[in-house]
């Protein structure tokens, strides 16, 4: 996966996202954000829509054929997958995506060793005219190699009904903060000497960021 993959996948986002609002608002059904009330409704719509486009936007991966299955993406030229019809219930090769509005503690159903690709997104204020409302844009795009001590596993009593999750504790967040693909630098989290190392790394491809902010350039 290549960094003007995730530009492609992000353009062609804007661009379905775009017809789509165009379609139900000249329809009279207002916005795919006020039909989508749920923040989990709308965090799935998006990020089923940027993992399509991620895996058309390059020749060597392909979405995973099985509802739910993992990972969401998958090598193209993997013979054993391709024997599967691209249909996997649990693979050891691909790429997990998750998408958020949250800036951390993303979670999964295990604790996961994976390839990682997180996409965070911010909606406009649901309280404004639908007409004024600002668009869904993405803030950052990150990724990472995760192992399972990445992980913080969260189990459930005989009794209880609550949805087993495992959450991205801080060593996985700082391995997906070290390696952004794309980012808002207003996007940029965490704390005291990380969080001015992810600001340093960001000036190194930011050349407006590094010369608004020239504490954060280093030789």
């Amino acid at each position: 996966m290549t960094a003007e993959e995730v530009k492609t996948a992000i353009k062609e986002f804007y661009d379905f996202y775009a017809d789509m609002n165009r379609f139900f608002l000249a329809e009279g059904h207002g916005r795919i954000e006020t039909i989508l009330r749920a923040n989990n409704a709308l965090s799935d719509f998006v990020g089923n829509v940027a993992t399509e486009e991620l895996a058309q936007a390059s020749d060597s991966l392909i979405v995973n054929q099985k509802q739910d299955g993992f990972p969401d993406i998958l090598p193209a030229d993997h013979d054993a997958y391709a024997e599967q019809g691209y249909e996997v219930h649990h693979g050891d090769h691909g790429i997990e995506t998750k998408c958020s509005k949250s800036n951390g503690g993303w979670q999964a159903h295990n604790n996961e060793e994976a390839w990682f690709v997180v996409f965070r997104y911010e909606r406009g204020d649901p309280e404004k005219d639908i007409e004024e409302m600002a668009p869904i844009r993405f803030t950052q795009v990150l990724a990472a190699s995760l192992n399972e001590d990445d992980w913080s596993h969260s189990g459930r009593s005989e009794d209880s009904r609550r949805t087993i999750t495992s959450s991205i504790i801080a060593s996985g967040m700082h391995k997906l903060r070290s390696n952004p693909i794309y980012e808002d630098p207003e996007a940029i989290t965490g704390r005291g000497e990380k969080l001015v190392e992810y600001k340093q790394r960001h000036a190194t491809f930011d050349p407006v960021f590094a010369d608004e902010h020239p504490e954060y350039v280093t030789e």
